[in-house]
């Protein structure tokens, strides 16, 4: 157990600076506020665990909103089961600027920012603390308020860039910003914190906060979406160097949740099971079939997402016709399969329409039944990302045949025969992004965010999704941006009308 789940999160003392007046001069010392809150460094710990604690919202950093309902479902490798109308609007690439989802996110990676804000403002100012302990606070918020903006620019574009505390008299009609400067802060937030996080935290406790991995390796993806190549190589090749992280063998104890905070997650969400909730989550929930027997699923299962057939049609199979690649018997299950760890359970080969209605299964973070929430954390970076980002890198710089060494070790532990080192620059671009593509479904890496970066993601639809002509992409012009960004959602400029819509949505 982590120190995020030993806590309960401390939230919004500290939304707003506090009204005083001349004569209100007592200070009160049994209850908290923002004049006798920040005193000591357990405070500053607490608020920044607040901070830490908006990366365990389904719409932020939980594996849901993102890699889920936008991510994996826009690309058309899961189907969203279902069918709700927010859903199918994402499914279909219609992206209305009411849309429920793109709305959440938007807000809770905002509260992000503010929660992060609001550490680095106080902490910063606070005297009494060792200076060690107050730097290191700081970078880990600044490390969440990069990570809370790199989600924003990257899908939303330029937006309003937020980087001091607000309070009841601040200005909240705040214009965007263009994503040239948005991506400044985040670099440097992300340099910064590179420079006095740890590598590894040496207290067991620990586990879960960000590290000097972490953060270079956020830093690698920023220079792959500016096409600043060196720089992801030499970030990249940092991580490599440290020997802090490495592929396990076998690519399902990766996941386990008794294997969690292991040497390929560079990052991931915390969770922990526990009877009240608040520290879990539903991703079991939301992966399990539904309708399955009680013994098998706990407390419920919607099987929310499911892998489409032309997914698993893409894994490479063996003579046989078998399947060969080990990444398909680690996370999936299809007709006639058990599950990895309940292998009494067994799909139909008749599978009703509630299970699934492509007759698999994901089991990546449905792993047992439980009555209370999952514990399972969610992954945000594996070390697998680091390699296939360092070997995209590489491919850019004329060094192809490095670049495939990278691919191959992630083909190595997919049982997979290695490709020729010899490829054409495009051919090894396919070949990373074939193996995003089958490493890393229902993460935040692999589906619409990368092939969007580099402008693959209309001809990948084309190429696979079988819905496609149902997409009608002559009647969305917003399809035809590069890249493709999401709608400022309407709710954002309800309450903040200095924002614009971005280019081929309705303007508001």
């Amino acid at each position: 157990m982590n120190v995020f789940s030993k806590y309960f999160i401390v939230l919004l003392l500290i939304a707003m600076a506090s009204c005083t007046s001349d004569f209100l001069t007592v200070t009160p010392k049994d209850v908290l506020t923002d004049a006798n809150f920040f005193v000591t460094a357990a405070d500053a710990e607490s608020a920044l665990i607040g901070a830490y604690g908006q990366l365990q919202e389904e719409s932020t950093f939980g594996n849901v909103v993102d890699a889920a309902n936008l991510d994996w479902t826009m690309s058309g490798d899961l189907y969203e089961q279902d069918q709700n109308t927010p859903r199918v609007e994402l499914e279909m690439l219609s992206l209305p600027a009411n849309n429920l989802y793109i709305e959440q996110m938007y807000t809770g990676l905002y509260r992000g920012v503010a929660r992060a804000n609001f550490v680095i403002s106080r902490t910063g100012k606070m005297t009494g603390i060792d200076a060690a302990e107050q730097a290191l606070i700081v970078a880990q918020a600044k490390f969440l308020r990069a990570i809370y903006y790199y989600k924003l620019v990257t899908y939303f574009g330029g937006v309003s860039l937020v980087v001091d505390e607000l309070n009841a008299s601040s200005k909240l009609d705040i214009p965007r910003s263009p994503a040239a400067d948005v991506w400044k802060l985040i670099i440097s937030d992300l340099q910064e914190a590179a420079g006095v996080l740890p590598v590894n935290w040496s207290n067991a406790n620990d586990l879960g906060r960000a590290t000097k991995g972490v953060a270079l390796a956020y830093l690698a993806k920023c220079y792959l979406w500016q096409e600043n190549w060196a720089e992801a190589v030499k970030a990249s090749e940092t991580i490599i160097s440290s020997n802090a992280y490495e592929l396990l063998p076998d690519f399902r104890s990766v996941f386990l949740e008794t294997n969690e905070n292991n040497r390929e997650m560079v990052f991931s969400t915390q969770y922990a099971s526990v009877s009240n909730g608040i520290e879990g989550n539903q991703l079991d929930v939301r992966s399990a079939p539904r309708g399955a027997a009680p013994e098998f699923i706990g407390r419920g299962a919607n099987s929310n997402f499911v892998p489409q057939t032309a997914w698993i049609d893409a894994f490479e199979k063996g003579l046989d016709g078998k399947i060969k690649d080990q990444r398909y018997w680690g996370v999936i299950i299809g007709p006639g399969e058990h599950h990895q760890e309940m292998t009494d359970f067994v799909m139909p080969l008749t599978f009703p329409n509630s299970y699934t209605k492509t007759g698999y299964i994901v089991t990546k973070y449905w792993q047992k039944a439980s009555v209370v929430a999952s514990g399972l954390n969610a992954p945000i970076v594996r070390y697998a990302e680091v390699l296939l980002n360092y070997a995209e890198a590489l491919n850019e710089t004329n060094r192809s045949q490095e670049a495939m060494e990278q691919v191959n070790k992630i083909r190595a532990r997919a049982g997979l025969d290695p490709k020729p080192l010899q490829l054409s620059k495009a051919a090894t671009l396919d070949a990373i992004f074939y193996e995003r593509r089958m490493e890393f479904v229902w993460e935040p890496a692999g589906a619409f965010s990368d092939l969007n970066r580099r402008n693959r993601f209309m001809d990948f639809i084309k190429a696979n999704r079988a819905d496609y002509n149902k997409i009608d992409v002559g009647s969305k012009p917003w399809l035809n941006q590069r890249p493709i960004l999401l709608p400022i959602p309407l709710g954002a400029w309800n309450v903040n009308k200095s924002l614009t819509q971005n280019p081929g949505y309705p303007a508001f």
